[in-house]
This record gives structure tokens, C-alpha cells and sequence, in this order.
């Protein structure tokens, strides 16, 4: 059973939630109670990666390399990528990397898992909708969205080895939801593998947490109010050791028009904003990659059958918070 509870609010540090559209900047470094931390501009949002027991800012720049790597391979919109390869492939066998190969596969493992409400084949019905550029936005018509959705279904894509084939050539992936969970899980190896015992990593709001805070505490991390007028005010706070907190909401990108508000949380079937009657989903898991996908993947489900799911999925809880500002928990959840 799914608990409830209304919504009551800490003042914090705010979580922010991002989304894929892989680019990179410069960063600066800086020293942070005893570590040494780096912020940058990457995968289209504010990304700080802080580490402790060490001065080595040479292990951040690794890691923000491995990030602008990581945006060669998985971003749709960078030229010569894997997955741009793939789009632009006109429905011809695309050889790609073994890494690519295997996101692709757990990507789709959640189309299977979902019945195709998560649908990384989506892209094409995106690109009608315009959550980036200033103003009130685009809403496409209904012929475009007919067109569009037409070429959306995750069993276009074929997977041989390291080949990949669209069997509809007008069929385009998008890895958004996914892929920044994967970069963070990775990017969080590569400081383990330096020996970094303790850490966050905060791609934009997808939050990793390495170990546990050098004064062995555990890490508080803050879950945003939707909407929330200057983004300071919180529905919950989260311990977490050595684990992820990812949330996919309404807010995080949007514009209104004519009184409606338009969120970037596409239903597949429909090729509108999904109407689920949450506002947010926060997943803390060991996985960013598993967190990331979930969170998308329960919001298109909704409530009921999103909570089903989590409560199924091992070492995984769940908060949902409802459009009315409900908070339900999954029956593993604890706040501080």
C-alpha cells in the first residue's frame, strides 16, 4: 500500500533536476572543508563533482574529462556520436561502441518492462516540442504528432554484436533519460578507482554520494517542492551513504501557454506532456543509471502502477509527489 503523508517543507540546500543535452565548459576549482571541489558547465547544467581526503585537482579534471567522453558517444545532438551515428543512419546497420551497445540494451529492458510507456524512440516527437528556448514554447499540432508518433517504438531497434539497425529509418533514439545516471555511475567508479573515499557528485541534481561524509555522517540530501518560488524550500530530506537520488518532475522544464502548462515528460502513446497526476518522482538507489530510469519510468506510469514497480525492484525506494502535493513513500522510504 502506497503511505501518505501532506507535504510539510525544511528549508535547505535545493535540489535541482536536469535533463541530457550533452555540452561542456571550463571549470574552476576551489577547496571545501578539507577537499576540493570543481564546477562546471556539462550535459547542459551546472555540474560540481567534490571530493575529501585529497588536494589532487588532477582527479577532477580526469573526471570531467571522462564526462566530455562520455558526451562524444551518448549525446544525440553532437555530430559524430554514437547515437547521432545511429539517427543518421537512414535504417543502415550502425557499428558502435561495446558501452553504447550495453545502455542501449538496459535502456530497452525498460521499454520491455514498462510496455513501452518508457520509449527511448521518442525523439522524434521531442523535437516538435520546443523546452528550451525563451518564450511560451511550442505546441505542435495534431497531424505533426500523428506523424511523429508513428515512428515511435522501442522493437525498431535491432541490436546484433555492436551493430545497431533502425527498421524504420524515420525512428530516432533519444537516451535523456538514462544516460546522465550512467555518466554519474561511471564518473563515480572513476573516483573510486583513485582511491576517493568520499565524495559527492551532483550532475545538475542527479546527486551521487561516495561513501560517507568525512566526518562519517551520513550525506542529507534535500528533495525539491515543486514549483517552489526561488527553489529553497524542500518536501523531504533524504540520508543517503554511497548511493544515488535522481527526480524526474514537471518543473523542471516547462513553459505555459494559454494558461496550460506544457511539461517535457512526453507520453508516448499521445505525444503530450503525460498526465499521471504527479507533480515529481526522487529515486534513491545504489544505481544512478537504475535511479535515473526509474524516475522517468514511474512518472509515465503513474502512482498506482509506478509504486507497484518500485516496491518490486530490490534495494530501490521511491517518494512520489502528487500534483495536490501529496508525498507517498515507497515502504522502504525514510526521511529525516
Amino acid at each position: 500500500m502506497i503511505s501518505r503523508k501532506k507535504i510539510s517543507f525544511t528549508i535547505l540546500i535545493s535540489i535541482m533536476f536536469p535533463v541530457l543535452a550533452l555540452a561542456a565548459c571550463k571549470h574552476a576549482g576551489s577547496y571545501s572543508q578539507g577537499g576540493i571541489s570543481e564546477t562546471g558547465f556539462y550535459l547542459d547544467t551546472v555540474v560540481t563533482l567534490t571530493v575529501y581526503g585529497t588536494e589532487d585537482k588532477s582527479i577532477l579534471q580526469g573526471a570531467f574529462s571522462l564526462i566530455a567522453d562520455y558526451e562524444s558517444m551518448l549525446s544525440r545532438t553532437r555530430e559524430g556520436s554514437d547515437i547521432w551515428n545511429i539517427n543518421h543512419s537512414a535504417g543502415t546497420p550502425t557499428e558502435v561502441s561495446a558501452e553504447t551497445i550495453s545502455l542501449l540494451q538496459t535502456a530497452l529492458n525498460y521499454c520491455e518492462l514498462s510496455d513501452g510507456a518508457f520509449d527511448i524512440t521518442i525523439a522524434p516527437v521531442t523535437d516538435l516540442w520546443d523546452f528550451h528556448g525563451e518564450g511560451s514554447g511550442n505546441v505542435p499540432d495534431q497531424e505533426q504528432l500523428a506523424e511523429a508518433l508513428s515512428h515511435v517504438n522501442y522493437k525498431n531497434i535491432k541490436i546484433t554484436g555492436n551493430t545497431v539497425t533502425l527498421s524504420d529509418a524515420q525512428a530516432a533514439i533519444d537516451l535523456g533519460a538514462i544516460a546522465k545516471g550512467y555518466i554519474g555511475d561511471r564518473i563515480k567508479d572513476f573516483l573510486l578507482s583513485k582511491g576517493i573515499a568520499s565524495g559527492m557528485i551532483n550532475l545538475g541534481g542527479n546527486v551521487l554520494v561516495i561513501g560517507e561524509k568525512p566526518d562519517s555522517s551520513l550525506w542529507k540530501i534535500g528533495i525539491r517542492k515543486p514549483f517552489s518560488e526561488d527553489g529553497s524550500e524542500l518536501s523531504a530530506v533524504v540520508s543517503a551513504a554511497d548511493q544515488s537520488v535522481v527526480t524526474s518532475g514537471t518543473y523542471e522544464r516547462y513553459f505555459i501557454k494559454d494558461n496550460i502548462l506544457y511539461h517535457h515528460i512526453l507520453d508516448s502513446q499521445t505525444g503530450y506532456p503525460a498526465k499521471t497526476g504527479l507533480s515529481s518522482v526522487s529515486i534513491l538507489s545504489d544505481s544512478a543509471t537504475e535511479g535515473d530510469t526509474l524516475s522517468t519510468t514511474c512518472f509515465l506510469l503513474g502512482p498506482e502502477k509506478g509504486m507497484n514497480l518500485i516496491e518490486k525492484t530490490n534495494g530501490v525506494e521511491a517518494l512520489f509527489i502528487t500534483e495536490d502535493g501529496e508525498l507517498l513513500y515507497s515502504s522502504g522510504f525514510s526521511t529525516t
